[in-house]
């Protein structure tokens, strides 16, 4: 019965496109996008507004759409828009009254129609993209909504060229209609992605639950090893939170001789690839931890969210300190999946936690930004990166993974293997977005933890969330029998403190570390290296050149700055960074031995 009024519903909404004359519903919606020229990467779009009984109506394009948080500025690739009302289609007055609005007078119509056209030409998973061989819809790039009906369902009705045979996204179509389809509300059809072209799928079920994997480009994928290895880590998944949300839930992965990301969405993830990933167990293995990454998102940022994105502002910057939870946690369970899932060993598991402490232990930034703060101001310095900001800032991924790998051992060990962290989150997500619907904040999650473990967390959320203390990364992991080791330690490995790249001509300065020799005696990102004590150097002799030189000793470098030849002298100094390694205690008490299985899984 029910499925049977939603066909009725959403049969009677694609009827409203085709005839005016037809009785309508008050203030409603109804979107057609047409892409029948893909080479000239222009979308064209045409919005119906039906029945809206005000003076004027305001259009908006998004600035920015969730899981990126970056102003993207959206309306820059929109052109010609018009707007008229009535089956004569009278024009409009528009005013631009800001970069993402559009005005225009409303004359109290029957219905009002708009048009204009957006390029696409990005090839980004973030963006909406069409050429001759395929389209790619990200709703928010490109559709634009008004206020009062952003929750009011509405039709999405596509127009593409006769070759292209297939159409892929996980919003419902209305029966009998392949290109015509039903949108619950905007905020829905901006978190729904939409593949048209003439790709393969590949199809199976996992937990009970329909999947289905989108291959857009050539490639060297085998169909049955992804879906035998992808029903692995959504099994891993589903088992942390006890059940799974989905319908129905589809993989785009878009193949290409570059890129590689994801981007998470309510039902579903868009992934970008290298095309032939698959042949090299490596690269294979990063498309998986990155499809397991991008999965978890369906309970942590989807559903068990930071407060302050219940509700989107598509106009401006959504603030929250989460984010080290929403895509720290979501790193660790990533590497947790992949090795619970049998991809990873415990020395692959472990190599990699030590990776990312390493990461942090080395970059000055560490000193300086909290990973709370990190999370706040993602929108102004996580994806405005500078040559300067290893010095400046720290990544909430990759510190909020360690966080999260440091309190699951915290947990273990106080709780004796009864509690791990999937326990946590599996319980905030069922009282939060389950029973509550709403959001959580940074004391949400403290107060879980410490009901749990009957421990006390001021002291660390204070030192390593809210400050910016180095993290004892050897005491969380000596609860489970492990001695962390710095490779470093016993070498003479010396140092200038920069970084550097190839290019024609010489090596070029890319990054100056703070602190370091090279940072306080003034060489700069962009000079080129030239020589060192009056002999020529590459890329080959450099470290050569610098270890014959004593630690204290000062050096002279030959460098090349915008065209002007100067010497600058360096204090060669001993390399302070920590190269991290591993040994699991030979005589572990029995609690380490606990807290070790419980961790590994056993």
């Amino acid at each position: 019965m029910k499925s049977v009024l939603f066909f009725l519903v959403c049969f009677l909404f694609f009827k409203l496109t085709l005839s005016a004359s037809i009785p309508q519903a008050k203030g409603s919606i109804e979107y057609r996008v047409s892409m029948l020229m893909p080479n000239s990467h222009y979308f064209e779009v045409e919005i119906r507004l039906n029945n809206f009984d005000e003076d004027f109506v305001d259009f908006k394009l998004p600035v920015w759409t969730p899981g990126s948080y970056l102003i993207r500025e959206y309306p820059k690739n929109v052109e010609d828009f018009k707007a008229s009302y009535g089956e004569d289609e009278k024009p409009v007055s528009i005013q631009k009254i800001n970069k993402n609005t559009w005005r225009i007078a409303h004359k109290k119509a029957d219905f009002v129609k708009v048009t204009y056209r957006v390029y696409a030409f990005e090839e980004s998973i973030r963006m909406s993209y069409l050429d001759e061989n395929h389209a790619f819809i990200m709703s928010g790039t490109l559709l634009m909504y008004v206020d009062a009906l952003r929750n009011t369902s509405s039709v999405l009705k596509l127009d593409y060229p006769e070759n292209w045979k297939n159409v892929s996204t996980p919003l419902n179509r209305l029966e009998g209609k392949d290109y015509a389809f039903y949108i619950p509300n905007y905020d829905i059809l901006v978190d729904t992605p939409i593949e048209i072209g003439n790709f393969e799928t590949i199809e199976f079920n996992a937990v009970g639950i329909p999947h289905e994997v989108v291959m857009y480009g050539a490639s060297n994928y085998n169909p049955d090893q992804i879906s035998r290895d992808l029903t692995k880590i959504i099994e891993k998944a589903t088992a942390v939170f006890g059940e799974n949300p989905n319908e129905k839930y589809t993989f785009f992965v878009h193949h290409s001789d570059r890129g590689y990301g994801g981007l998470e969405h309510i039902n579903s993830t868009a992934m970008g690839v290298n095309r032939w990933t698959y042949s090299n167990p490596k690269s294979y293995n990063n498309f998986l931890s990155l499809a397991a990454h991008e999965y978890f998102h369906l309970w942590l940022v989807k559903r068990l969210k930071p407060i302050e994105l219940d509700e989107i502002n598509y106009n401006e910057e959504t603030y929250t300190d989460l984010l080290w939870v929403m895509e720290g946690f979501s790193s660790y369970f990533e590497e947790k999946i992949m090795f619970l899932a049998g991809f990873y060993d415990e020395k692959t598991f472990l190599n990699d936690l030590l990776h990312a402490m390493e990461n942090i232990q080395n970059a000055p930034g560490s000193e300086t930004q909290s990973v709370s703060e990190a999370s706040f101001d993602a929108w102004i310095k996580y994806y405005r990166r500078n040559e300067n900001s290893d010095n400046s800032q720290i990544s909430y991924y990759t510190k909020g993974m360690i966080l999260g790998a440091l309190l699951d051992l915290s947990i273990i060990n106080a709780t004796n293997g009864k509690i791990t962290l999937d326990n946590i989150l599996n319980q905030l997500y069922h009282q939060f977005y389950k029973k509550k619907g709403k959001g959580i904040v940074s004391e949400d999650l403290k107060i879980a933890l410490e009901k749990e473990s009957q421990s006390n967390f001021s002291g660390f959320f204070n030192d390593y969330v809210y400050g910016t203390k180095d993290l004892d990364n050897e005491k969380y992991l000596n609860y489970a029998g492990i001695n962390l080791v710095d490779l470093n330690a016993s070498e003479n490995t010396k140092s200038i403190g920069i970084k550097y790249r190839k290019e024609t001509g010489g090596l070029i300065v890319s990054y100056v570390l703070k602190n370091g020799s090279a940072y306080e005696n003034g060489i700069y990102v962009g000079d080129e290296l030239i020589a060192i004590n009056g002999y020529r150097i590459n890329e080959n002799n450099i470290n050569q050149m610098i270890d014959r030189i004593n630690v204290g000793e000062k050096a002279t470098f030959l460098i090349n700055r915008k065209g002007v030849i100067k010497n600058v002298d360096l204090e060669i100094r001993k390399d302070n960074t920590v190269r991290y390694s591993y040994e699991l205690l030979k005589n572990p008490s029995k609690n380490q031995t606990k807290v070790y299985k419980t961790w590994m899984g056993k």
